[in-house]
């Protein structure tokens, strides 16, 4: 059984910006993470938040390029 976890608007979030603090240490889990075939799951409500605060913080061009990123992840799993 693959195990499973949940991310929240932080994990998101702090996935795609890279002024975040803790940017680098959660792209490593989030890659280890997927490389031993990790379920993710999240909610239509933290992909609506995560959203917001893309487009608040970062560039249109590159919050765009997130949540494509997000929204095309979400259909495959």
């Amino acid at each position: 059984m693959a195990i499973r976890i949940l991310i929240d608007t932080w994990g998101w979030l702090t996935l795609h910006d890279k002024s975040e603090a803790r940017h680098q240490e959660v792209v490593e889990f989030y890659n280890a993470f997927r490389s031993q075939n990790g379920v993710i799951c999240t909610t239509d409500y933290v992909l609506d938040g995560t959203f917001t605060l893309l487009f608040k913080r970062l560039p249109v061009a590159q919050a765009r390029r997130s949540m494509e990123t997000l929204t095309t992840f979400c259909q495959k799993v």
